[in-house]
């Protein structure tokens, strides 16, 4: 009696699994792709690239002169006094200083003024990036979307990054369809 409830408690936890399994469907778009070719994004990337030129030419520019004083100072540093070698060595130090502040104030990637515009810029694409997949992931009837950046394996046949692509370049809405999956 126990080996027949048993079987059948077996075979109701297969077909159950099956049948969960054959309702999650997985697929995935590779972001990168999207970002680099949607025109939005495009345009803040390069509106991006003109704010941050100025900065990283600004911070170019007091690396090289910095560089160029060390040189300098190692060069004559044997002919100065103690007194004046202290001074050069500390206002050396000053303008490496200057120079950090400067970098992380402006482009450092995580904390820097660049990394705020960027977040800032890229914020309301990222959200209609992932509408417009949600959108064609219920239409195709998908469980899960994955980003291809931590897919090791994927096949084409569930690659929606193309579709999800031709829909936000059309314009097309990005309401989720009713009825499929809902």
């Amino acid at each position: 009696m126990q080996k027949k409830f048993f079987s059948l408690f077996l075979l109701i936890t297969l077909c159950v699994s099956a049948a969960v399994a054959q309702a999650t469907r997985v697929a995935f778009v590779d972001s990168e792709i999207i970002l680099r070719d949607l025109p939005e994004a495009q345009q803040a990337s390069k509106e991006l690239e003109q704010m941050v030129k100025p900065w990283q030419d600004e911070f170019e520019k007091m690396s090289l002169d910095l560089q160029k004083q060390v040189e300098d100072y190692q060069k004559q540093r044997n002919l100065m006094p103690q007194d004046r070698r202290e001074a050069e060595e500390q206002r050396l130090g000053q303008l490496q200083q200057k120079a950090r502040e400067f970098y992380a104030q402006k482009l450092d990637p995580r904390t820097g003024e660049a990394a705020a515009e960027r977040e800032k810029k890229l914020a309301p694409i990222r959200e209609k990036i992932l509408k417009t997949i949600e959108t064609v992931a219920k239409e195709e009837g998908f469980s899960f979307v994955l980003d291809k950046v931590n897919v090791l394996y994927g096949d084409a046949k569930v690659d929606l990054t193309y579709k999800v692509l031709d829909r936000l370049k059309r314009g097309a809405p990005t309401t989720p369809a009713r009825g499929r999956n809902q």
